[in-house]
């Protein structure tokens, strides 16, 4: 409601946190809409579903979260729609992936659970560093699988501080952080 020439420096400056956003993660586009982390998981979690339904693929029901993840990502899946129940047999909705012994995922109940569900994955949420404060060293091979799958990778930025400017997310396989 402010008058054009007294709200041009803010939109200056969320120009500006826009492209440093960009530089930092290494993804090409940013919103700067979301103002606060949660509200922020959504917003991606429901591009990732838009994503899907612009592409037909109607049956992506699925979404993998490590019992590692950032503990607002559960609420932020059922917040999303993603309801656990069963269809055809199958247990959809939310996906625990387990940890090994090291507090990272466990690639044999990852690989597991892709197998089982690979045609209904939407996305994977995935905390880096998770919880536990540990980067996920087979980052890359997980984003590999999903992305083979036809799903999609939501990286929680709880704890980014730790990697921001040092890794490029895009290079990583993350589609939203």
């Amino acid at each position: 409601q402010a008058p054009i020439e007294d709200y041009q420096g803010c939109l200056e400056l969320l120009y500006e946190i826009q492209e440093w956003f960009k530089a930092i993660t290494g993804l090409r586009a940013v919103t700067t809409q979301p103002v606060a982390g949660a509200q922020g998981e959504l917003t991606g979690i429901k591009m990732i579903q838009a994503y899907h339904r612009a592409c037909g693929d109607m049956k992506r029901d699925v979404i993998f979260i490590p019992k590692s993840a950032h503990g607002t990502n559960f609420a932020t899946a059922v917040m999303a729609g993603f309801e656990n129940k069963k269809v055809d047999g199958l247990n959809v909705g939310i996906v625990h992936l387990e940890a090994d012994e090291n507090g990272l995922i466990d690639r044999i109940d990852f690989d597991l659970k892709m197998s089982e569900y690979r045609e209904r994955i939407s996305a994977i949420m995935i905390t880096n560093p998770n919880t536990s404060g540990l980067f996920e060293s087979e980052f890359k091979a997980i984003t590999d699988k999903i992305h083979n799958a036809g799903g999609l990778v939501y990286m929680d930025g709880a704890n980014m501080n730790a990697i921001a400017g040092w890794v490029n997310l895009s290079a990583l396989g993350v589609d939203a952080v």
